[in-house]
């Protein structure tokens, strides 16, 4: 058996030929620790929990009950490791909490009862755990408080945001015929910054730095971009780390069923999330009210698209992520029910950046291809592919020249200086990145404030 990796509190395991297995440790926990961690789900009142909901900022709230819990508990060698299960059992999570307390974990799964629990690990993909419900009262108990917490009623199936920004979705009797089903999409602690993705090779320095330019336009004309790929192919993670990278003095304004998206440090950012009274539509409508620079659609499925693109077509700058495999299939989608966003209001589009998921033994996310909208001809949008991931080689490769060429005419048009001009932007932006990655700069604090000093001395 191969040991993948270990600690003191879980190991993560492979047989010859299997899945990996993630095996949580017994943590022998006494004294003091013990009498704390027996009545830590009586730490919170429900008011409570309710009330640090109200913060729009996930962040935030996770500071706010760290140090609510730290005031509470003595200090203590394991003190940080036992306030993250107590918020972990506050939020309901009981037997689950130490897998929720693993920033490495994306997504935790209950099949039901008597079968292990599965999670999905950023290094190593799909593993089964030592984690196992042994009866249907043991899951419930968990479905139970996890409803109550989040003020949501036992039904067939329940979908909820969680405090800590998780996405929940359950399944019970009828419909789950192995017992109930509980599947956890993890709020990230913290997303990737564009320097970790070029060293995860998600996309190369060249890829990165064309990214940058077209989203901070030389701050005279950003473009605008939609970013697709299926569930978990890091479409969120890209955008964020492209967020980062626009120019400080922006307005920029986030609009998420889900609160995901992290720009925290950024003093002129206003997140938007949707209740029960306000859809995604009515959020990107009533931004353009409030001056935004840039909108942001966490996610675009329904009649919001309408609403970004009219705006966009009125100067604001948008960017979103889509559910689609290909560039021609997001045009399909974006004129298609729900949305149905006329074929002269899609050609606003600038960049449609694809990304991917491939499992080579390890999970693999890459930017798979780059495509400029280059206008549309009747009611046909006319796509030219600029980068492509080659997988023989594990690269980017670029389309053909005449497309990236006339991708570069667009900026020098729009942007009324030369080519050549354009050209030694890029450089810059790529002498930039270049330098932190040389540095090992990655950290999210330290890689804005880079961006920043860039964007001080281009003043």
């Amino acid at each position: 058996m191969e040991v993948l990796e270990e600690d003191e509190n879980r190991s993560i395991v492979r047989d010859k030929g299997g899945i990996p297995k993630y095996l949580i440790k017994e943590v022998q926990v006494r004294g003091e620790e013990k009498k704390i961690l027996e009545k830590s789900e009586k730490l919170f009142s429900q008011a409570e929990l309710q009330s640090v909901r109200k913060e729009p900022d996930i962040e935030l709230r996770q500071k706010v009950l760290h140090e609510y819990l730290k005031i509470k508990i003595p200090e203590t060698k394991g003190r940080d490791a036992l306030v993250d299960e107590i918020i972990n059992r506050a939020m309901g999570y009981g037997k689950l909490s130490r897998l929720m307390s693993d920033p490495e974990l994306e997504e935790v799964m209950v099949n039901g009862v008597n079968s292990p629990v599965f999670v999905f690990h950023r290094r190593y993909g799909m593993c089964s755990t030592n984690v196992v419900f042994e009866d249907k009262d043991e899951l419930f108990r968990i479905i139970n408080k996890l409803c109550w917490v989040h003020g949501r009623e036992i039904a067939p199936i329940i979908d909820m945001s969680a405090i800590d920004g998780s996405r929940i979705n359950i399944t019970t009797d009828p419909i789950s015929l192995h017992g109930p089903a509980i599947t956890i999409r993890k709020q990230k602690r913290y997303f990737l910054t564009i320097t970790q993705l070029i060293e995860n090779g998600t996309l190369d320095l060249d890829l990165a730095s064309l990214l940058w330019m077209s989203v901070d336009g030389m701050r005279m004309s950003p473009a605008n971009i939609v970013i697709a790929g299926m569930i978990g192919s890091g479409k969120t993670t890209l955008l964020n780390a492209l967020a980062m990278l626009t120019p400080p003095e922006e307005r920029i304004i986030t609009i998420e069923e889900t609160p995901e998206l992290q720009l925290s440090g950024r003093e002129n950012w206003i997140p938007l999330a949707t209740d029960k009274e306000h859809d995604m539509e009515s959020l990107v409508r009533n931004t353009l009210r409030m001056r935004p620079t840039r909108i942001i659609v966490g996610e675009i499925r329904g009649s919001e698209a309408i609403a970004l693109f009219n705006a966009m077509n009125v100067g604001r700058k948008g960017m979103g992520t889509l559910h689609s495999s290909s560039a021609r299939e997001v045009i399909y989608r974006l004129e298609s029910p729900p949305m149905n966003v006329p074929s002269r209001v899609v050609s606003n589009l600038d960049l449609i950046v694809i990304m991917n998921i491939f499992n080579r033994g390890k999970p693999m996310r890459r930017v798979s291809e780059v495509v400029n909208v280059g206008g549309h001809e009747g009611d046909t949008i006319l796509l030219g592919t600029i980068y492509e991931w080659d997988p023989q080689e594990d690269k980017a490769v670029k389309g053909g020249e005449s497309t990236i060429s006339a991708y570069l005419d667009k900026l020098a048009e729009r942007t009324k200086i030369s080519k050549k001009e354009v050209m030694e932007e890029l450089k810059k932006r790529r002498a930039v990145l270049e330098n932190l990655i040389k540095n090992r700069i990655f950290e999210y604090n330290d890689v804005v404030a880079a961006i920043n000093a860039f964007y001080a001395d281009e003043i």
